[in-house]
């Protein structure tokens, strides 16, 4: 089974998934309500039950604030604490119809809990989500058993526990396959893409020779050519003739020792397509050793400075400072906006720099859009 998440090999996708989790956070809240207003004779105890739906609406609290873009990735921490909160809904609703309870068949916490844990799909691996709804089930299964006595069904016990704890390991289950397929089926599209990519790359090599051969030509046809002209047609070479040749030659090497030691974030700040210009400080070359998908989410995030108005795209500047091991980063920009707008219009591009980066620090405050983060030389 998969350790990667949904969230991880699909950022944008997880991103999207917010208005599903919301949705089931909700669902949750609304459908444990309503079934304890339906079952209100039951009650032996108001505080513990409505101390059960706050715990329930705590935790879909929790997974609706994690799943944010401002604080992706979805932690670990944040599961246990949805798995905490659900269990003490359990309880909770189990105390306040302590001693009332006549059937396990139409207890809320179960199945309310179970949605809960569905909404974890996007952002945790399959093997969280099961464990989570592992360890709910057998608070299921001790409250059940607690309660068992006063049921009017006279059945094993067992037959009262698999009943309940059904909707929990369901909803689990149904979550972690679909994290688990999602992820798979994604990390063997970028295992095709990449194969095809690599099959491609001596089928495009000439192609490219030939495109860097012209480039070449266009220059030498802009101002070799012509000075070349000047001397034949004047029959002689002058001394301003060898210095502006000697100038020619300079300004050409210059040119393309120039283009050929550029990285590719230089390039991207250079490329007119982009929109976006700055500087970049990288007296190490580490810009090199980014892995793919830190050089996909970088390029990304500088994009879209081009493409929005909150931030000034003609400023960006880029350090990247070489510490043993790891290399220290640090992206800044003026911004034209307040913090909040810069949050709002970026956030869906410090999601996914934050989920490749997981220590990325974001300061939107102006003047500057700060962002601090680090990886590994590779």
């Amino acid at each position: 089974m998969t350790r990667r998440s949904p969230q991880q090999v699909d950022p944008l996708g997880a991103l999207s998934s917010r208005p599903v989790t919301a949705l089931a956070a909700l669902a949750a809240v609304v459908y444990a309500g309503v079934s304890t207003l339906a079952t209100r004779d039951e009650i032996t105890s108001a505080p513990a039950a409505v101390g059960a739906l706050a715990a329930l609406a705590a935790a879909g609290v929790v997974l609706v604030l994690a799943s944010s873009p401002l604080r992706a990735p979805f932690s670990r921490v944040s599961v246990v604490a949805v798995v905490l909160l659900g269990s003490v809904a359990v309880v909770l609703a189990a105390v306040g119809t302590a001693g009332a309870n006549s059937m396990v068949r139409d207890d809320w916490a179960p199945l309310a809990v179970g949605l809960v844990l569905v909404g974890l799909a996007p952002y945790r691996p399959a093997v969280d989500i099961v464990a989570a709804g592992a360890v709910t089930s057998v608070v299921v299964a001790a409250v059940v058993v607690a309660e068992s006595a006063s049921f009017v069904t006279h059945v094993p016990v067992l037959a009262f526990v698999v009943v309940a704890v059904t909707p929990v390991v369901a909803l689990s289950l149904a979550g972690a396959s679909f994290s688990a397929a999602f992820t798979t089926l994604v990390e063997r599209w970028i295992a095709g893409a990449s194969s095809a990519r690599q099959a491609s790359a001596e089928e495009f090599r000439s192609s490219v020779v030939r495109s860097v051969q012209q480039d070449r030509v266009t220059i030498l046809n802009r101002d070799v050519v012509p000075f070349f002209g000047q001397v034949v047609a004047a029959g002689v070479v002058t001394e301003a003739d060898v210095e502006r040749a000697r100038r020619i030659s300079a300004d050409l090497r210059g040119t393309m020792v120039a283009e050929a030691d550029r990285s590719w974030l230089e390039q991207v700040l250079a490329d007119p397509v982009t929109r976006v210009s700055g500087v970049v400080v990288d007296p190490d070359r580490a810009a090199g050793r980014m892995t793919a998908a830190h050089r996909t989410s970088l390029r990304a995030l500088l994009v879209a400075f081009g493409e929005t108005d909150a931030v000034r795209a003609d400023t960006v500047r880029v350090e990247l400072d070489t510490e043993e091991e790891r290399v220290e980063a640090r992206i800044s920009v003026a911004t034209a906006s307040s913090e909040t707008a810069v949050r709002h219009r970026l956030a869906p591009y410090f999601a996914v720099v934050r989920i490749v980066f997981d220590d990325l620090q974001v300061d939107p405050a102006p003047p500057l859009l700060t962002l601090r983060f680090s990886y590994d030389q590779h």
